[in-house]
């Protein structure tokens, strides 16, 4: 990362880019996402790039990759947005999408409600046709801020994690769960 933070980053058009109270502020066709100050790390904006500058130190030479990367994600996060999936499996699980609250039963005695905070928006995928039974819904978690989609996430997965003798829960799409051999099946040996 290090050497491609010596590159300038490029801003696409509809992209600003300006300083904020505490840090810099990436405004885009899709909303505002506001850096924090790095400290000992300058950007400037020049001809649509902006280009950084430190003083040659280790620990701050260690900081403009982290810099770069979350300028980087911001630019991304203001033009195309992020998204993560979550896929929701176990016979009987539910979830609906009231307002800016996912209802959700997930085999505790009561009810779940998970409330959305600003700037997160989620879809609900309910397949009419399903082969495997198990398979309730999938939650879409959408935003601009990489590091706000990834925790909501995180947040709503850990609400009911995915359970490693019948595989259900919350997962992510893409998660591999391991699965585990029962009592009986060891036994049977």
């Amino acid at each position: 990362m290090a050497r491609a933070s010596f590159n300038p980053i490029p801003l696409p058009k509809g992209v600003s880019f300006g300083n904020a109270e505490h840090g810099y502020s990436v405004k885009g066709p899709k909303g505002v996402v506001d850096v924090k100050f790095i400290p000992g790390i300058a950007v400037k904006e020049e001809n649509g790039e902006l280009n950084l500058s430190y003083s040659i130190t280790p620990e701050k030479k260690a900081m403009l990759g982290l810099a770069v990367a979350l300028l980087e994600s911001a630019i991304t996060g203001v033009t195309q947005g992020f998204q993560k999936v979550l896929t929701l499996r176990g016979i009987g699980y539910k979830v609906q999408k009231e307002g800016k609250n996912l209802n959700m039963s997930l085999g505790y005695t009561h009810p779940v409600v998970f409330v959305l905070p600003d700037g997160i928006d989620a879809e609900i995928f309910d397949p009419r046709a399903r082969d495997d039974k198990n398979w309730i819904a999938d939650i879409t978690i959408k935003g601009i801020d990489k590091q706000l989609v990834g925790q909501v996430a995180a947040n709503i997965r850990r609400l009911r994690p995915p359970e490693p003798y019948k595989g259900k829960g919350i997962r992510y799409k893409d998660e591999y769960v391991r699965r585990k051999l029962g009592k009986r099946a060891v036994g049977a040996e």
